[in-house]
This record gives C-alpha cells, structure tokens and sequence, in this order.
C-alpha cells in the first residue's frame, strides 16, 4: 500500500476521536525532562497534538509530517498559536541546519523504515540537535501482538497485515542505534497511549552527549 494513501485515509479516521485532539500520555510524562523554552521539533506530528500542547507549555515549534491533510488539520486547530508547520519526508536528508534543535521531540513515526534507513535518520537527529540538549523518543515495541501477524523482512521490520512496513523496536536494538551518543535518562517498556491498549511500549529519553 502507497503510505500516502495509506496516512490520508488514517488520518481521516483519526478525526472522529477524542483522543487525537488532547496531549498524549508520553507528552505529558516527559515535559518536565525538557529545557524550559527551547527549540523543539517535533518529528511525525501528525495532527500536532503534541506539538499544540508544547507550544501551549512556551516551547518554539517546528511541527513536521509527511502527510499534508494532517499538516492541513493541525493548523486549523492551531491558529491561536505561534507554530512553524513543514512537510518533511523522514526518509531524506532533515532540512534543518547542524545543531538547530534544543528538543528533538517523536511519538510513534520512527518504527517505519528499514534498517539503513533508521540508521541514516538517527544520525540525522543527532546532527540537527544541539549539544547537551533533548532526544525524546517513542515508538513501537517488537512485544506487539501484531508482530505474530505480520511477515518479517529484516530484523525487527516487518510487513503488516494493512500492507504497510513497521518496524517493532527491541530496548537492545535501540540501544545499538544510539551507541553512545546520548546520556540515558529514560529507556524502558513501559510506554501506553490512549489510542490502545498495549502498555509495553518503548519510551527513550536522553541527552546528546
């Protein structure tokens, strides 16, 4: 299936619930492991959710995502407030400049790629992200009952039952991704959303060193 087909019609569904218009859990459990006021890009925003609540919380942000009605929606619903909205395909070069990021914020976009370019996209973050500053992850656990259902392609990347490639990250898959780049504050399983009812989610949070 094409992903922007595959995103339009989910961003569509989306709309008719409650819980795309409120922070999410991982939000509102990490806001305080951020530099007050800083720069931050959230990566994969969707329908900026996340990206309203930091911008309600005096953060700068740069709203990004790859599907253009769920750009279109966010800034409907966000026209009280002061954000930098831009289209960005993850899977190419980030357009931002070295070191341009107080806080490189994601919730459930970086588990779609293989393994090279996962790798690629890190690097990436960690170059558009200042020294001493934020990395605040969360994505996709390989304990996800989906994965039985689903082909595998390459480790933890999987083909889903919908059509669509994801990958389900492990805590030591992640940990060789982000070598020792970054100081640990966060990195465990223990990660829910609202949207479902899995509770074993993968939640990182960390300073670049």
């Amino acid at each position: 299936m094409n992903p922007q087909d595959y995103w339009q019609k989910q961003h569509q569904k989306y709309s008719s619930f409650d819980w795309i218009t409120k922070p999410t859990i991982f939000a509102e459990q990490i806001i305080k492991l951020l530099p007050k006021n800083g720069k931050l890009i959230d990566l994969g925003a969707g329908q900026g959710q996340d990206s309203r609540f930091f911008a309600e919380n005096n953060f700068q942000v740069t709203s990004t995502d790859f599907t253009q009605d769920a750009l279109d929606i966010s800034q409907n619903r966000s026209k009280n407030l002061k954000i930098n909205y831009k289209n960005v395909d993850l899977t190419k070069t980030l357009p931002f400049d070295d070191s341009s990021f107080d806080i490189v914020y994601s919730h459930l976009s970086l588990h779609y790629f293989d393994n090279e370019t996962t790798k690629k996209l890190f690097n990436e973050i960690h170059r558009i992200l200042k020294k001493d500053s934020i990395l605040a992850i969360f994505v996709n656990t390989i304990n996800d009952p989906e994965v039985v259902e689903s082909e595998k392609i390459e480790e933890e990347y999987f083909l889903s039952p919908v059509g669509i490639k994801k990958r389900f990250f492990s805590i030591e898959y992640f940990r060789r991704l982000i070598g020792d780049k970054y100081q640990i504050n966060i990195l465990d399983e223990n990660g829910e959303t609202y949207k479902d009812s899995i509770k074993n989610l993968i939640r990182f949070v960390g300073k670049k060193l």
